[in-house]
C-alpha cells in the first residue's frame, strides 16, 4: 500500500512539473495540482489496493449505517465487491434487510453508485441503487408499520432513483390472503422525501401484465398528520383504473377519493381478483366512476355511474369482505334495463329433447348479494315492462329473485323465484301473478304465433327439483289459475263449425281449424303433477259458441291430449234451426306440441244431420231379400 501511495505521489509531482499552467495566482495553481494528484492517487489505489482486505469492515459499516437510519438488521450473505473506476461502485449478493415478518427485504443482487466526497470522509453514501430480483414481504397483521425516522427519509432522499428489476412483493393485510405480485420492473423515486414519493413501472399479477403509476404527494404527512394526497393509475389488457384522493395511514387505513375504471374483460378481471359472483349478462364491457371509499373490510362506491354492457346505472355499490363470503350490496336505478334470455334461462331443449346438462349452482355459494334495481323500462328475457322494481338476494347459496311490481302489457305483473341448492340438486320455487295483462301482446313477445288474446288475470305457482332442466320438468308440480275477457282463441272457429254441422257436416273438420273464436269470458284452472298439467276447468264463452276443454298436457314427453266440446251459446236466437242438428261438436287434439293431430266423429255428425242423413240413406241401401227357389226344387209332398 505504501509503495502504491509513493508511486502515485511520484507520478503526481512529475506530471505537475510537465503541465504548462497559465499565468494565474499561485494558490489556484496549487489547488489544481492537488486536485489532479488526488484523482490520480485514488485511481492508483483503486488499481492496486486489494479490496478483500477491507471487505469485513465494509460489511460491518454498511450494516451499522442501515440499522442507524432504519432500525433494521442487514445481512450480506454473498460476495461484496467495491471498485473506484470508472466511478465508485459497490456490488453485493444475497442481501437481506429486516428479519421480522412485518417487514423483510431480500435481494439476490444489489448494485449502487457511491458519492465520492462522503467516501473520502469515511461514509458510504449511495447515489443510485439497482435491485435485481428483490422479494419484499409486508405483513401488517403481524405488527403495524411505524413512522420512518426523519434520518431515514433524509437518507432515502439522497439515494436518487431506485431501479427495481424482477421484483416480487408479497403483501398481506389484516390477516387476509396474501397479494402476490411478480416481475415488478420500475423506478421508485424518493428524491422528494419527506415530500413526494413516486413509482412508475410494470408488474405481473395472476398471469396479467400491467402498468402502474403511483404518487404519495406528502409521505411525511401520512405519518405526521395521518393522511396524504394519493394518486394511482393502473393499466392492463383486461382493465384500467385511476384513483385520486386522500390516503389515511395507521392501523385503520382508509382511502377516500374519486375512482374511474373500465374493464374490457370483466369476467377475466373477476378471476384475477378471485371474486366471481353469479351475475347475469354477457358482461362484455364494464365501466364505473364515482366517489370511492376503501377500508380494511369494505369498499363503497357512491354517486356512481356504472355501465354494464348496454345498461347504464346510477346509485351506489358496496362490497364487504367480512365473514366467509364477500357481500355485494347495491341500490341502482336505470332508464333502461336489458337482460337477454340466454343469460337468464339455461338451454331448455336440444333437438326437441329437454336438456340433460347439469345446472351448476356453485357460483351462488361464492358470494352473498343484496341488489335493489329500479328501471323505467326493463326487458327481462322476452318480457317488456315499465316502472319495474327488482331485487336479487343471495345468502349461503340460496338465490331469491323478486319482481316487486311492474307495469306490463297494459296491466301489472309481479313474481318471485327461489333457488336453493340441496346436495347436487337445486330446489326451485316460482310464482307469477298477472293483473289485467294483454295476453296477445305478451305472448307475441314470447312466441311467434300467439293462440290467445284478451285481458288476463291470474296466478301460476311452480315447484321442482333436480340437477338439469329435464329433471326439473319431470318433477314439476304446481297450480294454474287464469281468467280472461274480451279476447279470441285462434285456430278454432267454433261458431262456423256449428253452422256447417247442420248442412255440411263433412266440411267441419277442415273449417273448424280455420279462423278464430271470439269470447267474452274464459277460465282455466289445473293442477301440475310430475310435469303433467291436468285441466280441471277450461271454459270459454262467446257470442257465437261455448267451448269446454279438458285433458292433459304432458311436459316430460312434450305431448298433449285435449277433449274439446263446442256448443251453441245459451241464447234462443243462437239455437240451430234444425232441431236434429247436433247440439255439441266433440273432437280431440292430441300428439306432439309442435304438430298435434285433430280428429272428429264425422259419422255421428252425418247421422244427426237431416240433409246429410238422406244422402247417407240413398248411398248406403239395405240388402235385398233373397229370391224364391225354382219349382223343380220344390217338393209336392
Amino acid at each position: 500500500v505504501m509503495m502504491a501511495v509513493a508511486n502515485g505521489i511520484y507520478h503526481l509531482r512529475a506530471l505537475t512539473r510537465t503541465i504548462p499552467l497559465p499565468n494565474q495566482p499561485s494558490a489556484m495553481n496549487r489547488s489544481l495540482k492537488w486536485g489532479i494528484g488526488l484523482l490520480l492517487l485514488l485511481g492508483a489505489a483503486g488499481a492496486f489496493f486489494p479490496i478483500s482486505a477491507f471487505e469485513t469492515a465494509m460489511r460491518r459499516q454498511i450494516a451499522q449505517q442501515v440499522r442507524q437510519v432504519s432500525g433494521l438488521d442487514t445481512d450480506i450473505k454473498g460476495r461484496l465487491s467495491f471498485s473506484l473506476l470508472p466511478r465508485p461502485q459497490i456490488r453485493a449478493e444475497n442481501v437481506a434487510i429486516g428479519t421480522q415478518p412485518s417487514m423483510a427485504l431480500h435481494t439476490p443482487f444489489v448494485r449502487g453508485n457511491i458519492r465520492l466526497l462522503p467516501l473520502l470522509g469515511g461514509r458510504i453514501e449511495l447515489e443510485r441503487l439497482t435491485l435485481i430480483g428483490p422479494q419484499l414481504s409486508l405483513h401488517t397483521a403481524t405488527s403495524s408499520l411505524t413512522r420512518p425516522s426523519a434520518q431515514l427519509l433524509g437518507e432515502l432522499s439522497k439515494l436518487g432513483p431506485l431501479t427495481i428489476a424482477g421484483g416480487s412483493p408479497d403483501l398481506q393485510i389484516d390477516g387476509r390472503p396474501p397479494v402476490q405480485i411478480s416481475q415488478v420492473d420500475g423506478i421508485l423515486d424518493p428524491r422528494g422525501l419527506p415530500g413526494p414519493l413516486s413509482f412508475a413501472g410494470r408488474f405481473f399479477w395472476n398471469e396479467v401484465n400491467g402498468e402502474a403509476e403511483v404518487l404519495f404527494a406528502h409521505l411525511s404527512d401520512l405519518f405526521d398528520k395521518g393522511a396524504t394526497p394519493f394518486t394511482a393509475k393502473l393499466r392492463s389488457t383486461i382493465a384500467d383504473a385511476a384513483f385520486d384522493g386522500i390516503l389515511q395511514g395507521g392501523s385503520r387505513w382508509q382511502f377516500d377519493g374519486h375512482f374511474a375504471g373500465t374493464a374490457a374483460k370483466p369476467r377475466a378481471l373477476m378471476q384475477v381478483l378471485n371474486f366471481a359472483p353469479a351475475l347475469p349478462g354477457p358482461l362484455a364491457t364494464v365501466s364505473a366512476n364515482g366517489t370511492l371509499r376503501i377500508t380494511q373490510q369494505a369498499l363503497a362506491l357512491s354517486d356512481a355511474s356504472i355501465t354494464l354492457d348496454a345498461n347504464v346505472f346510477r346509485g351506489s355499490v358496496g362490497v364487504r369482505l367480512e365473514g366467509e363470503r364477500p357481500l355485494i350490496s347495491a341500490t341502482l336505478a336505470t332508464p333502461s334495463l336489458m337482460l337477454p334470455s340466454t343469460e337468464l334461462i339455461p338451454t331448455l331443449r336440444n333437438e326437441r329433447q329437454w336438456s340433460r346438462e347439469p345446472l351448476s349452482l356453485a357460483a351462488l355459494g361464492r358470494t352473498d348479494m343484496d341488489l335493489r334495481l329500479s328501471a323505467q323500462r326493463a326487458i327481462l328475457g322476452k318480457l317488456t315492462m315499465t316502472a319495474a322494481g327488482l331485487s336479487v338476494l343471495a345468502n349461503d347459496g340460496k338465490l331469491e329473485v323478486l319482481l316487486a311490481g311492474a307495469q306490463a302489457y297494459g296491466g301489472r305483473m309481479k313474481g318471485q323465484m327461489t333457488v336453493t341448492p340441496i346436495g347436487d340438486d337445486g330446489d326451485f320455487k316460482g310464482t307469477l301473478a298477472l293483473s289485467s295483462v294483454d295476453a296477445g301482446a305478451m305472448l307475441k313477445d314470447v312466441v311467434r304465433h300467439p293462440r290467445l288474446t284478451g285481458i288476463v288475470t291470474g296466478e301460476i305457482n311452480l315447484q321442482s327439483r333436480g340437477d338439469s332442466v329435464g329433471e326439473h320438468i319431470e318433477s314439476l308440480s304446481g297450480q294454474l289459475r287464469l281468467s280472461a275477457r274480451n279476447g279470441e282463441l285462434a285456430g278454432l272457429d267454433a261458431e262456423q263449425a256449428l253452422r256447417r254441422s247442420e248442412k255440411r257436416p263433412l266440411s267441419v273438420p277442415g273449417e273448424v281449424r280455420a279462423g278464430s273464436t271470439g269470447f267474452t269470458a274464459a277460465e282455466f284452472s289445473g293442477t301440475i303433477n310430475r310435469g303433467t298439467l291436468s285441466l280441471e276447468r277450461g271454459q270459454i264463452n262467446g257470442p257465437g259458441a261455448s267451448i269446454n276443454v279438458s285433458g292433459a298436457i304432458n311436459g316430460a314427453d312434450q305431448t298433449l291430449r285435449l277433449d274439446v266440446g263446442v256448443s251453441p251459446p245459451r241464447r234462443p236466437e243462437a239455437m240451430p234451426a234444425n232441431p236434429t242438428a247436433p247440439m255439441q261438436l266433440n273432437f280431440t287434439v292430441q300428439g306432439p306440441w309442435e304438430a298435434p293431430a285433430f280428429s272428429i266423429d264425422t259419422d255421428s255428425l252425418i247421422r244427426r244431420s237431416e240433409a246429410a242423413a238422406g244422402l247417407l240413406r240413398a248411398v248406403i241401401r239395405p240388402p235385398d231379400l233373397p229370391e224364391p227357389l225354382p219349382p223343380a226344387f220344390t217338393s209336392n209332398r
